[in-house]
């Protein structure tokens, strides 16, 4: 009897593979890759599409290795590890390309990618924790890939070996917990010589178990922060002495950026740095002119670009954030910052920032920056540097100001911020006609 085979013809935005049934039903085939005939499980059914599982692959496409996590397949929190990092950041601008073509938009020169530091880049990230009792264990990790279960999972390949290395260690210092079934998350936040946990607990902890955290912090030299409720409760436990995180960029100079262990950081510091360099030389900024930064949080790209600039307009919506970046130019010695606050998918009228600029440099959440684009004369930049993590809001707003805003897409290019995920960060830049 044969047994059915898909052949897979290309990678899914999400890195599952596509393939057809032998009557043209669409596919979604995971850890199928493309021109790979592959076996496979079905996994779910539904009206326009099914989703599988591929088992026996039968001709190895170019690429595929072996994935280095024994979690991966079940964990979500990779979907490409089984694709050789030179063959994912070109899939990634594939799909990027796809996305430009049916946008009508054509790119006059492509970017080299970007890609960097591969394993134990993420300095921050969110793991979730769960109590199972039938296991009568505590799980930290990411979520399983099309499931609510935490992954069961010794180790991560992904995260800052300060804590990926030490994932069952920490799992067994919350089982000793009290209230180890009242533990909703960790983030991690590490920088170049601290590593800190936010421990988000929905019940207070007994003094045995701050005892316990204490031998957490003494075994580990983690830093261990408590969130009760919300953002605004995080405090720290130990050491006792206060920390102080941060991480470098360089301009003309390195400029150190203090950030607070739930603040908005890029995960990937080695990339962020290669981003930062080739942000300084596509926008270019000179000394006679003015650069509007929007969504500037805080700082990473405004205070490289002050060091070059005359003047740096940074805008950013979240008032915790703008004050640290004010603090941050304050204490480099960057005096030729102007912040302002400003809610920028809601623009007002009228703000004390708008006005002509020479050049603007955006960098907006996945949201992208709708509202900015549909109002781009009032700032009237010859040039725009664009930094987006979400190829489809990009896409949309590079349409509306190539076809109607008047500029052209000079440039554009992936970046591997999140290697062996199907996460796309890409820049791009653009040029008034």
């Amino acid at each position: 009897m044969d047994v059915p085979v898909l052949n897979v013809e290309k990678l899914s935005h999400d890195g599952r593979g596509i393939a057809h049934h032998a009557d043209g039903k669409l596919v979604f085939v995971r850890n199928g890759l493309p021109g790979e005939a592959v076996s496979f499980e079905l996994k779910r059914k539904h009206r326009q599409y099914d989703e599988a599982l591929a088992l026996e692959i039968q001709n190895p496409a170019v690429g595929r290795v072996e994935p280095r996590c024994a979690a991966f397949g079940r964990c979500g929190g990779c979907a490409l590890q089984h694709l050789d990092v030179s063959v994912q950041i070109q899939a990634k601008q594939i799909w990027l390309e796809e996305k430009l073509i049916q946008a009508k938009l054509n790119p006059e020169v492509w970017l080299p990618p970007l890609q960097e530091k591969v394993w134990g880049y993420r300095h921050k990230a969110r793991l979730g924790v769960r109590f199972v009792q039938k296991k009568n264990r505590v799980l930290v990790g990411f979520r399983e890939a099309e499931s609510n279960f935490l992954t069961d999972m010794n180790r991560c390949e992904v995260l800052h070996p300060s804590v990926g290395e030490h994932l069952q260690d920490l799992e067994r210092s919350l089982a000793a917990l009290s209230i180890r079934d009242q533990i909703a998350q960790i983030e991690v936040a590490v920088d170049e010589q601290h590593t800190a946990l936010i421990i988000r607990h929905l019940k207070p902890f007994s003094a045995e178990d701050l005892l316990q955290l204490e031998q957490l912090h003494q075994t580990w030299g983690w830093a261990i922060f408590l969130q009760p409720k919300g953002l605004d409760s995080i405090h720290q436990l130990y050491p006792l002495e206060p920390i102080q995180l941060s991480y470098t960029v360089w301009g003309k100079t390195p400029i150190r950026i203090p950030f607070g262990p739930g603040d908005f950081t890029q995960v990937n510091f080695s990339l962020n740095a290669k981003m930062i360099r080739q942000a300084l030389d596509l926008l270019d900024p000179q000394a006679d002119e003015t650069i509007l930064d929007l969504f500037c949080g805080l700082g990473n790209f405004s205070l490289p670009i002050a060091q070059y600039a005359g003047r740096v307009i940074a805008v950013e919506g979240e008032p915790k954030m703008l004050e640290r970046a004010r603090q941050n130019a304050v204490a480099q010695g960057i005096d030729n910052i102007q912040f302002f606050e400003s809610n920028l998918f809601e623009l007002a009228q009228q703000a004390p920032f708008y006005g002509p600029v020479d050049k603007l440099f955006l960098d907006p959440p996945r949201a992208g920056a709708e509202q900015v684009v549909r109002q781009i004369k009032r700032w009237d930049p010859r040039r725009i540097v664009y930094v987006s993590c979400d190829p489809a809001t990009l896409v949309r707003d590079l349409a509306l100001l190539v076809h109607e805003g008047g500029y052209a897409l000079e440039k554009i290019g992936v970046m591997d911020m999140f290697p062996h995920t199907a996460h796309v960060e890409t820049m791009a830049v653009l040029r008034r006609t």
